[in-house]
């Protein structure tokens, strides 16, 4: 018989309790690494599909580009006066 703290307990209670207390860690283990798995596959889903809207967020970028006008583009030079866009 093992001792606790205020009372004996049986060596098998002790044993079958000790089992089912493995069983339960194994269970736990096995399905926290089932977990952390899937996880692992979702991260690398979520990474291609990152690289895909990336892609194609580029692909966008660049055909808008090409439909806008040169004449609308934004100047690094400092605009000019309404009367000087006026004259011919």
């Amino acid at each position: 018989m093992l001792l606790n703290s205020s009372q004996g307990i049986p060596r098998s209670q002790y044993k079958e309790e000790s089992s089912l207390l493995r069983r339960q860690i194994e269970e736990e283990s096995s399905l926290l690494r089932r977990k952390v798995e899937e996880l692992n596959r979702n991260t690398v889903l979520l990474i291609a599909e990152a690289g895909k809207l990336i892609q194609g967020s580029k692909h966008l970028s660049d055909r808008l580009k090409s439909f806008e006008d040169p004449s609308t583009r934004r100047k690094v030079a400092p605009e000019q006066s309404s009367t000087e866009r006026c004259t011919p």
